[in-house]
């Protein structure tokens, strides 16, 4: 990875202020930020500390870069991406699965845009699903909700086209088990639309606003924006714009410890070193606020709503196995088991052998993650008996990550219950005067990479205009 360790270096480090040529109006011009019209014009670049090396921590360096900023990125792990993570086995590393962030949606504008620019091909990775329940293996198109469900819904989103703000925030209150059961869903549909759900939130529907699985539903694409993957793994984007922001400006295992702020400079400790600059953008899990010492320390009311938000427990567990026993390359399996959803991860890619990754949520989840990798291996491929009874002897190798294990993260994404999107979120927007806050958290795309990515744009857009209103 285009990075390096940094801990050895000297204790204190400023930002150098220095002059550069002026960037081009079109360079810029998707950005929204205006050209320098003149290099005998040009001001001393601002500065900016970022913290977090995720997909939001690097659009907002690689966004304040381009419009003339000097950054440097503080990242506590030891390599990039935060929760984007592409993997490939030792039996087999031709293949390539995902353990973090799986999707780009159609919808995904700034994604899409980036990997334009960048030359990274996308593939299509839409599923047909299929639904094991009791035993039972019903192929898509031979399982569906009750006639009522699917008229119930259907008039449900007519009526959420015509929602005003004050209308979103009563559905807030409600939890999506509970408002689809209102609107005429039956028992059955409700454990249906359960096991579906709870795989795009990580908890069950009976735990996530209402409002929150309104917006998921009635408002994607029709494949719930899982449209295409990065050929060659979602990681490729990642590198891509490390490599723009350069290896020399980013600091691996450099966990922040401190933000102090005074005089309109920022200081930021991480382990035995000291950064200084103009602003800062911090780019991390909110529940990670609480290891920050910050001064002036936060508001009271931002600090209890970064304690408040929970993440969703989540355990990816791809296998490869011997032979691709489920068939269609577009294999994808809704289930009742241990795992709630399975699908094929190595779809496009050639080869025998494959991977389906099963996913895990909430308690299941936990229960996963307390296994040996032999043990989950045997639990995981026996659930898959009913599909093909060869399963258990066909599958190869294993590999997990539990993301609420995960000390970074301390879950895999943001989990807005019931009354918190209009609530939690707001505050934990807000700046603490000259530093910004960026993550799938603060996105309108919440849980996606493309939520990541838009959020560091837009904070850094907020700084950049708020260095403005200072000149």
């Amino acid at each position: 990875m285009p990075t390096k360790n940094r801990h050895h270096r000297p204790e204190t480090r400023t930002l150098k202020q220095s002059r550069r040529n002026f960037l081009t109006r079109a360079g810029l011009a998707t950005l929204g930020i205006p050209a320098l019209v003149n290099n005998s014009f040009a001001r001393p670049l601002h500065t900016c500390i970022i913290i977090g090396a995720g997909l939001a921590g690097l659009a907002a360096a690689y966004f304040l870069k381009r419009a003339g900023w000097q950054v440097i990125v503080l990242e506590a792990r030891n390599r990039l991406g935060g929760r984007v993570f592409s993997y490939s086995f030792a039996q087999n590393p031709d293949l390539i699965c995902e353990l973090g962030g799986e999707w780009i949606g159609m919808g995904h504008q700034r994604i899409r845009a980036l990997c334009r620019e960048f030359n990274i091909e996308l593939q299509d990775h839409r599923f047909k699903p299929s639904l094991m329940r009791d035993g039972v293996i019903n192929r898509p198109g031979e399982w569906d909700f009750s006639s009522q469900a699917k008229s119930a819904f259907e008039e449900f989103r007519k009526q959420f086209k015509a929602y005003q703000r004050s209308d979103k925030i009563k559905l807030d209150r409600y939890d999506w088990w509970t408002w689809l059961q209102q609107i005429g869903f039956t028992e059955d549909d409700l454990r249906l639309r359960d096991l579906m759900d709870s795989t795009d939130f990580g908890e069950s529907i009976r735990h996530i606003s209402a409002f929150l699985g309104s917006a998921e539903y009635l408002e994607a694409s029709d494949t719930n924006e899982m449209d295409f993957k990065i050929v060659g793994g979602n990681s490729r984007l990642v590198r891509a714009l490390a490599e723009r922001v350069g290896e020399e400006h980013i600091h691996m295992g450099a966990q922040v410890r401190e933000i102090r702020q005074s005089a309109g400079q920022i200081t930021v400790r991480a382990g035995n070193d000291t950064f200084k600059a103009d602003g800062c953008i911090c780019a991390v899990p909110s529940r990670i606020l609480k290891d920050i010492r910050f001064d002036p320390p936060l508001p009271s009311a931002q600090l209890a709503a970064a304690g408040e938000l929970q993440y969703s427990r989540i355990v990816k567990s791809p296998v490869l196995f011997s032979e691709r026993f489920w068939g269609a390359d577009d294999f994808s399996l809704v289930s009742d088991v241990t795992s709630h959803y399975y699908f094929h991860s190595t779809k496009n890619q050639q080869g025998t052998e494959g991977i389906l990754c099963s996913y895990a949520i909430g308690e299941k989840a936990d229960v996963l993650a307390a296994q040996s990798d032999r043990r989950r291996m045997d639990i995981i491929t026996r659930d898959l008996v009913p599909l093909d009874e060869r399963a258990p002897q066909l599958g190869r190798a294993i590999t997990s990550y539990a993301w609420q294990s995960d000390r970074y993260t301390q879950g895999a994404y943001a989990l807005y219950r019931p009354g918190q999107w209009f609530t939690l979120r707001p505050l934990l927007q807000r700046p603490h005067v000259n530093v910004f806050f960026a993550g799938e958290h603060l996105a309108s795309w919440q849980g996606y990479m493309e939520g990541a990515v838009v959020s560091g744009e837009k904070a850094a857009q907020a700084l950049v205009r708020k260095s403005r209103s200072r000149r």
